[in-house]
């Protein structure tokens, strides 16, 4: 679909019509060389210029294409504020280098690293009892970003700050939760980002109980939030045939009432097809079971997706008219950022997205590849709260045909 114009703009039109009305106002034929032409030839690319700041105004107004400051103001409206950038968290333990005899304090805002560049910091006192060596403090990264995420227990366990008594400091948890200010799309598909859950908003007017409104809510909870599915399941009370088969000559009836309301399972998927830490999750459950949002009756649960391992299995060739481009073309395949890397990004980028070599062909020949035989992966299809994870690549190169 072409993009929507308030106004035309067609130099060669606009500059017909300028041309036309001067030479009626003044009753004289414009020429070609024409001083008077060639002054209206240079203005008209500035009504094209002005034409196409009204244009790109005007579109700033419509949900599709506004950006920066103008979307912020279109999610007001809908009371869905830009989600802000946030601070990874973990775990730290710190050790004493003996046992003391009185409870030994240490004070928040002790700094440490992994690797002397990024820094965390602790966010309460730690107090240790008296003739114990180690104790846990909550602490955060010194700025945002996702750059503070990932590192897993031990490896932050530099000490910045030394402490009397204090001998070894090291993280319990993997340090997650950071993230970057929510971008408007992701770059590649316009309906993303904060963009996407503008969209969904009003979704979320109401409690939680249509599906959109569990996805809007849910993806409010973290900007690094990709996808998320929502499955319903009819909410039980207790097993009824259970209850039956241990009681036979028992009407269960009074026991068991039909009850409005559902089982709810909220899957969430976090961007580039990581998996949700418990720090996400625990986030997005406290977002739908809200009080003002979830509906009274539902009963709802937030997990990771299922993992769908499959294997790359392939061999490919290049046509012997492009020998001269061999390397590059291998390269476009098989290096970092390349036609496979590119596939098993977008395969574990989305909820339900079936495992489809033909997309991965189609990559393939756009980089320049003449001939391929897949082995590995076949078509399937996966469930609403699975992902598809590459397990093996194992990639041959044929030659030239």
């Amino acid at each position: 679909m072409s993009e929507i114009n308030f106004v035309e703009v067609d130099s060669k039109e606009i500059n017909k019509n300028l041309v036309n009305r001067f030479s009626t106002a003044l009753n004289d034929t414009l020429y070609p060389g024409d001083e008077r032409r060639i002054f209206l030839d240079q203005e008209t690319s500035v009504i094209v210029g002005l034409k196409n700041d009204i244009n790109l105004t005007g579109r700033q107004n419509l949900l599709k294409y506004a950006k920066g400051a103008v979307l912020d103001a279109l999610g007001e409206r809908v009371n869905t504020p830009r989600l802000q950038a946030e601070k990874a968290v973990t775990t730290l333990r710190y050790t004493l280098s003996q046992a003391q005899e009185i409870p030994y304090m240490i004070v928040s805002g002790q700094r440490a690293t992994p690797d002397g560049a990024l820094f965390f910091i602790t966010i309460d006192d730690l107090t240790i009892p008296a003739g114990e060596t180690q104790g846990t403090v909550k602490a955060q990264a010194i700025e945002t970003g996702e750059k503070y995420n990932g590192f897993v227990p031990g490896q932050i366990n530099k000490i910045v700050d030394p402490i009397p008594y204090v001998a070894a400091v090291e993280n319990t948890e993997e340090s997650s939760g950071g993230t970057e200010t929510e971008p408007d799309d992701d770059g590649i598909n316009v309906w993303s980002g904060y963009r996407e859950r503008i969209r969904k908003a009003p979704g979320g007017f109401s409690t939680a109980g249509p599906k959109d409104a569990y996805i809007y809510h849910a993806m409010s909870a973290d900007a690094n939030i990709q996808d998320v599915s929502v499955d319903t399941d009819t909410l039980k009370i207790f097993d009824i045939e259970a209850f039956e088969a241990a009681y036979p000559s028992v009407d269960p009836t009074p026991f068991y009432t039909e009850r409005p309301g559902a089982e709810v399972t909220i899957v969430a998927l976090m961007k580039d097809g990581e998996m949700p830490t418990q720090t996400v999750l625990d986030k997005i459950s406290a977002k739908v079971n809200d009080k003002k949002v979830r509906p009274l009756t539902d009963h709802v649960t937030v997990s990771a997706p299922d993992e769908v391992e499959y294997d790359i299995e392939l061999t490919y060739y290049i046509s012997a008219d492009r020998a001269a481009e061999e390397e590059n073309i291998r390269s476009e395949i098989e290096d970092t950022g390349g036609a496979i890397d590119i596939y098993v990004l977008w395969q574990k980028s989305k909820l339900k997205r079936a495992i489809n070599p033909d997309y991965l062909r189609q990559l393939m020949y756009a980089a320049g590849v003449y001939k391929i035989d897949i082995t590995y992966p076949v078509y399937t299809e996966i469930e609403k709260d699975q992902v598809a994870i590459c397990n093996d690549i194992n990639i041959t190169y044929g030659g030239l045909l």
